[in-house]
């Protein structure tokens, strides 16, 4: 057993070796040929964030408006509550 599980434990070391090094010869290729789609996907980011940076700087000016407009509900004068004039009301 403990001679079958070093073999594995070496062939997979060279395994990993192997897979190592075509991995770094592979890489310059790779990246030529993907450099169009990362290029790609980048606009496609920034496009997204800048949408979404714009969306949010709307939805907080949205924000802003709105609890400025209840402040002033707020500290402007309480008007008197008008009477109901509901059918039935005062009996």
């Amino acid at each position: 057993m403990a001679l079958g599980g070093r073999v594995l434990g070496a062939v997979l070391l060279v395994g990993a070796g192997a897979l190592a090094i075509a991995a770094v010869a592979a890489a310059p290729h790779l990246l030529r040929t993907a450099r169009p789609l990362v290029r790609e996907g980048l606009k496609r980011g920034l496009k997204f964030y800048e949408g979404a940076r714009a969306s949010a700087a709307e939805l907080a000016e949205d924000i802003e408006d709105l609890v400025a407009e209840v402040k002033a509900d707020l500290t402007a004068k309480p008007e008197t509550a008008p009477v109901s004039q509901e059918p039935g009301a005062g009996r």
